[in-house]
């Protein structure tokens, strides 16, 4: 897995953070399955396919490297309390 080589959209940032507010979890696997219905009740039809490309979101393997990037670039250097 590459986490420092993969990039985010802000799109799929606002995804994850919105999953992650949602399910109130950091277990990866809860998260890619509530950004799946997330993004297809956001997007449908073609549109669906177009935003999942774009995003690099087609596969939940995609889904996940973005969730461990999104762990990795934002939530592992915050200084602890």
């Amino acid at each position: 897995m590459s986490t420092t080589n993969f990039k985010l959209t802000r799109g799929t940032k606002q995804l994850i953070k919105s999953a992650i507010n949602e399910t109130q979890s950091n277990n990866r696997y809860v998260l890619c399955a509530k950004i799946a219905d997330n993004v297809v009740s956001r997007y449908n039809g073609l549109n669906l396919d177009y935003q999942l490309e774009r995003m690099g979101l087609q596969t939940t393997g995609q889904i996940l490297e973005a969730i461990d990037t999104f762990f990795f670039k934002h939530m592992s250097h915050k200084p602890q309390q």
